[in-house]
């Protein structure tokens, strides 16, 4: 089992001492929120697309990275968001369909005027699935740089700014600062800063080999993934819809030791962090127990733009009434609406 060590002494996370079935009720009673595309022209188009990539950027392409794109019908073409997600997700937390509707961070971002690129990282969704050992920090920026190449090649002159969510943001970090390719960097649910929650976080894991929902698949050994009902620890459950935790929980994916370590190099030591030379925003919920307890919320946002020394401007914001899974609380909107807006600015 992984373990991320706290950077910083621990009081409590937000949810502790809150019983299982007290954080059903709370959500249950939160109904609203789910954003849904109408009928007729939704305000974009959305095909998957696939590339023959290689784990190391130089080796034989004998692996397949799938993501979906959203392209704007009606808007303008701002630039384009390369989206990559966390640890047990695929594309699908930031396009999830519920059972009232979708809640999509893509598709707004696609109303909005950006070609935006939900990434199946290698491991997850129906990109390749390489042994568990292969699939790590390294790995992920490698393979999101070879499709950033190809974007930028089909899309000539566009501004192009990476969207990360947790451990995604730690790849997106990676990335930026390895490859040098990339006009900005949206960090969300990611601080260098540790909270108590992380202990929480480390208890709702186990072997995926274990679990009902990959009963009879192949999937790498030394795979990970959350335990069956355990996904509402990522919502701040008195805004959180019932019908978005229990469509996460549906399609919930596998990780690995290797990805975790590359997710703790980052928070604990800032590795790439400092080298990451473009504009940085960085989002995180104000009650996200994985990085900060309550009481260090604000020396948390303040610390923060030291992180990035290289970059010529930092931005760190917490969003209200929100958890770690910022793109799927009931008001993921104004998320996605700070991120559009601060992209538009900077690019």
């Amino acid at each position: 089992m992984f373990s991320i060590h706290p950077r910083y002494s621990a009081v409590r996370f937000g949810v502790i001492g809150v019983s299982a079935a007290s954080l059903v009720a709370a959500i249950a009673v939160s109904t609203g929120g789910a954003s849904a595309a109408t009928g007729g022209d939704p305000g974009f188009t959305r095909h998957t697309i696939t590339q023959k990539v290689s784990l190391t950027g130089s080796g034989p392409a004998d692996q397949t990275l799938s993501a979906v794109q959203y392209e704007p019908t009606g808007a303008r073409v701002k630039g384009i968001q390369v989206m990559v997600p966390g640890v047990t997700y695929d594309h699908r937390y930031f396009d999830l369909k519920t059972s009232r509707g979708w809640v999509s961070q893509a598709r707004e971002a696609a109303k909005d005027g950006w070609i935006s690129v939900a990434v199946d990282r290698l491991g997850t969704g129906d990109s390749s699935s390489p042994a568990a050992d292969q699939l790590n920090g390294a790995t992920h920026s490698a393979t999101i740089h070879q499709l950033i190449t190809k974007l930028k090649a089909a899309h000539k002159g566009l501004p192009v700014a990476l969207v990360g969510h947790s451990m995604g943001s730690a790849v997106a970090i990676r990335e930026a600062a390895t490859y040098k390719d990339v006009d900005a960097v949206v960090v969300t649910g990611f601080m260098h800063h540790s909270g108590s929650g992380q202990l929480v976080f480390n208890a709702m894991m186990h072997p995926a080999a274990e679990d009902a929902a990959f009963k009879g698949r192949t999937i790498p050994d030394g795979s990970l993934t959350s335990r069956d009902g355990m996904r509402h620890q990522f919502y701040w459950p008195f805004n959180a819809d019932l019908s978005t935790v229990k469509g996460d929980d549906a399609v919930k994916q596998i990780t690995t030791q290797g990805e975790f370590t590359a997710f703790g190099d980052e928070l604990i030591n800032d590795t790439f962090g400092k080298n990451v030379d473009v504009p940085v925003l960085s989002l995180v919920g104000e009650h996200d127990g994985l990085f900060f307890d309550p009481a260090d919320l604000k020396k948390a946002l303040a610390a923060e733009p030291a992180s990035y020394g290289s970059s010529p401007d930092v931005d760190v914001k917490s969003v209200l009434n929100a958890g770690h899974d910022l793109a799927l609380q009931r008001n993921a909107d104004s998320t996605t609406n700070t991120i559009n807006e601060w992209l538009s600015d900077k690019l």
